[in-house]
């Protein structure tokens, strides 16, 4: 009787792990849609709403913006966010004469797709972005840069290397691994729970359901694809969510030339609004020698 009672103590505890895991690896990999359509009025930016399939052919939601240039900048936004977190950015760089291009990634914004996979799938999308690119004739295809927020920044890493028409790379506070970014953030935001064995088993329900494996999400491993394109690499010094040593062995590890950016009192959210002026002439002065002196 005592053992009967026993095992199935054992087997509730069981089940209640992996209804745990189940329940964490939704809130993942399956963010509140951000939806600000206010957001473009506020930036007071003119844009050109338009669908485009990914590489695998899922629609996404995307803006082109024109800019008195015939260069393009395409802004990818961060994990859980839209195409309108990088509105600020995307305001100073059409305000200089850039082209600007937003979109959704998968199962973010106003795009098609069930999840988020932290790179993983995304890579398909901006295929689908840089190819909806060659479609339009009012742009130089040969002068294309991307600027990269977090994850959007991790994706560019991980799918840059096949675009020979990409001439330069910015990257905000982008992460380099996941698999550790995730160990850390999984201790801070359950409580001090440790990672063994609640996360492993997180992780692997989020393979089944998505596909990601995240010991293939490897941003850093994926530098030595870039060649000699210029990276621009800027990162918060009080960034709690993606450790600041992230961009510093990014820049230690890149092929070409990678200038590095670090925003003294800026968290994971803040390099922008904390550096001010001295972040958009930087970004813009990058873009203008890599992308308009060449």
């Amino acid at each position: 009787m005592l053992v009967n009672i026993i095992m199935i103590i054992i087997l509730a505890g069981v089940v209640l792990i992996i209804l745990i895991a189940w329940y964490i690896s939704t809130i993942i990999i399956k963010q509140p849609r951000e939806v600000r359509p206010q957001d473009w009025k506020k930036y007071k930016l003119k844009p050109e709403f338009l669908k485009f399939p990914a590489n695998d052919g899922l629609e996404l939601s995307g803006a082109f913006i024109s800019g008195s240039n015939r260069a393009t900048i395409v802004l990818l936004h961060g994990y859980g966010h839209s195409k309108t977190q990088l509105l600020p950015q995307a305001c100073f760089l059409n305000q200089a004469g850039y082209n600007v291009f937003v979109f959704d990634f998968r199962g973010s914004g106003e795009s098609g797709g069930e999840y988020i996979t932290f790179g993983e799938e995304e890579q398909k999308d901006l295929t689908g972005a840089i190819k909806y690119l060659h479609t339009r004739k009012d742009i130089d295809h040969g002068r294309i840069g991307i600027f990269g927020y977090s994850m959007g920044g991790s994706v560019a890493l991980l799918k840059g290397g096949e675009f020979s028409e990409v001439r330069a790379y910015v990257l905000d506070s982008s992460y380099g691994e996941f698999r550790s970014l995730i160990e850390m953030n999984f201790k801070e935001y359950l409580g001090g729970v440790p990672f063994f064995p609640l996360g492993y088993l997180v992780l692997y329900m989020i393979k089944v359901r998505t596909g990601a494996y995240f010991d293939d999400i490897r941003p850093l491993k994926s530098l030595t694809k870039l060649k000699n394109t210029p990276l621009l690499i800027i990162h918060g010094m009080q960034d709690k969510r993606v450790p600041v040593w992230d961009a510093m062995k990014m820049q230690a590890n890149a092929r070409g030339p990678a200038e590095l950016m670090l925003v003294k009192g800026a968290d994971h959210y803040t390099t922008y609004s904390t550096a001010g002026e001295e972040y958009a002439k930087k970004v813009l002065g990058f873009f203008q020698t890599n992308l308009l002196e060449i």
